[in-house]
């Protein structure tokens, strides 16, 4: 009784890439199959969860994610799919490598391509991390270049320090003015003489040069640094929102891409992290790869002899079909050629005929037309017998223009 495949077992031997109808023949290899269709969807399911992680990183949609998580699954598995049911044994090892060695290629690609979605979710914590002092280091040079583009702030800071720093000194001069007034009047100072004398009026007067000096000073810079910090103020409001929508774009900079250069930076940084990645990467580059080498390193068996048996029916069938029709229209084209060629000697045969007829009635119509000519003649003699006297040539000359056609 020949074993029938059902169930799970059947859809896995198809996921193999192997025609049903004739593995049903050959039970030995249903493991074998078994085994390759089982990686091959695995291989689909990963694939799945990958695109899908991928995507919600990139729009932080689950739906969407979730559509194309499933049709980049679909599509892995049956590319997969295709790389396993194109490898035929050959009995050729050399060959049959060189033959795989394309699909070999593209697994490793698509090992890689389902790989790195999967590596950045493994280490998602730690990619976190990394992004925030990514974040932090960008924030920090975009704050110097936004620095630079407003250095009219510090400009105008410097310059009302200035300002400041001018009346603080005047202001500094003329308390010490006032001191020295003071103590003058008061008997304080070195000549210990009370009262106002000729040295408290000197330093009355430079007391108030210094005050008046003061004055004016104030009067003019106090309104340049109101003009300053009103300046001041509205060039750091708009300093501040530049920074804080530059750190908004900063912190929502967390894509896939971003996700790939913290990964990156983290794998120079830890080589514990850089190793695991590399094992992921074997992983994966092993599974895709797998169908493929156990289908290279097992022997040829009964479903191959199988299916070389049915692919040379199919194609010698297919040649006879060839062969068949190139006879048929050989055959087609011989009796066209026939026909054309026993239409062309009819058509020929009816020239002929048509160009006896022609020089027949050419001639009949030559002598009717001699016959009227000698009718016409005869009458000219008998009509001036007398006059007419013509010469042979003369005749001649006559009688062919009155051959010529009209």
């Amino acid at each position: 009784m020949v074993p029938t495949l059902k169930g799970s077992y059947r859809f896995f031997c198809w996921c193999s890439g192997a025609r049903l109808y004739l593995l049903k023949r050959c039970p030995t290899d249903f493991n074998v199959f078994f085994g390759i269709g089982m990686i091959v969807f695995l291989t689909g399911v990963m694939a799945t969860f990958s695109g899908s992680y991928a995507f919600f990183t990139i729009f932080q949609n689950p739906y969407l994610a979730m559509g194309f998580g499933l049709f980049w699954g679909t599509l892995i598995f049956f590319f997969d799919w295709y790389l396993v049911s194109s490898l035929k044994k050959e009995n050729k090892f050399i060959k049959e490598l060189i033959t795989a060695s394309p699909r070999i290629i593209l697994a490793v690609f698509l090992a890689v391509v389902i790989s790195r979605p999967l590596e950045l979710k493994l280490f998602e914590s730690e990619i976190n991390g990394q992004l925030e002092t990514m974040s932090q280091e960008k924030y920090n040079k975009y704050k110097e270049v936004v620095g630079v583009s407003f250095i009219e702030v510090e400009q105008l800071q410097n310059q009302n320090k200035e300002f400041q720093r001018t009346i603080d000194e005047l202001l500094t001069q003329r308390n010490m003015l006032f001191e020295l007034l003071v103590e003058e009047a008061e008997g304080r100072s070195p000549i210990a003489k009370t009262g106002k004398g000729s040295v408290y009026r000197e330093k009355k007067a430079e007391y108030d040069r210094v005050n008046k000096i003061y004055e004016e000073e104030k009067a003019r810079l106090y309104p340049l640094i109101d003009a300053n910090n009103r300046r001041l103020s509205q060039l750091k409001s708009e300093r501040d929102q530049q920074l804080v929508s530059g750190n908004q774009t900063l912190r929502s900079a967390i894509g896939f891409l971003a996700r790939l250069e913290a990964y990156g930076q983290l794998g120079e940084q830890n080589k514990g992290i850089r190793y695991t990645g590399w094992f992921i990467l074997f992983m994966f580059i092993c599974i895709e790869t797998g169908p493929m080498f156990v289908k290279l390193i097992s022997k040829r068996g009964a479903y191959d002899e199988l299916l070389s048996l049915e692919e040379a029916k199919v194609i010698s069938q297919s040649r006879q079909e060839l062969t068949q029709i190139s006879e048929k229209t050989h055959r087609l084209n011989t009796v066209e050629k026939m026909k054309s060629q026993a239409r062309l000697d009819e058509e020929l045969e009816y020239s002929k005929d048509f160009a006896r007829l022609l020089v027949e009635a050419q001639a009949e119509v030559g002598r009717e037309r001699i016959k009227r000519w000698k009718e016409r003649e005869l009458r000219k003699i008998d009509e001036s017998l007398e006059d007419f006297q013509p010469t042979i040539e003369e005749l001649i000359e006559e009688a062919k223009a009155y051959m010529k056609p009209n």
